[in-house]
């Protein structure tokens, strides 16, 4: 929800709910940022730019499907996210194995990581908290 508290329910949010909303928002942010700023500096070093820019928009456009639900705090949102975690987290793992890119993939994969965390936990609080499902 976007307030702090359920409509359904007079108590406050629980302090596990609006930290582990934190940790998501906060890795998600990250997660952006870091591709972002990889691509800056594959471009820096004189990469294809097309390429580059198109690669990008391959890894940004399906994480900022998700802006709005995190914003309205939906929890089916959180739940779908945290199954395109996953396929980031493939993939970020890969890279991690590769010798030019080895920094980037470690870093990926920890940024996945923590979001999945944050997501399970923040869906699993939050359900049980409200007592709501999907």
């Amino acid at each position: 929800m976007s307030t702090e508290e359920h409509p359904f329910d007079a108590s406050p949010e629980p302090a596990i709910i609006a930290k582990s909303n934190r940790v998501v928002v906060l890795a998600y942010t990250a997660l952006l940022t870091v591709f972002v700023l990889y691509a800056l500096w594959q471009l820096a070093a004189g990469g294809n730019a097309v390429v580059i820019v198109v690669l990008l928009l391959i890894k940004i456009v399906p994480l900022a499907i998700f802006i709005p639900g995190l914003r309205t705090r939906n929890l089916r949102t959180y739940a779908w996210l945290s199954f395109v975690c996953l396929l980031y987290f493939v993939q970020s793992v890969q890279t991690a194995f590769t010798v030019d890119a080895r920094v980037y993939g470690v870093l990926v994969t920890l940024l996945v990581s923590t979001l999945f965390c944050a997501l399970v936990v923040y869906i699993r609080s939050y359900r049980g908290h409200y007592k709501v499902s999907f």
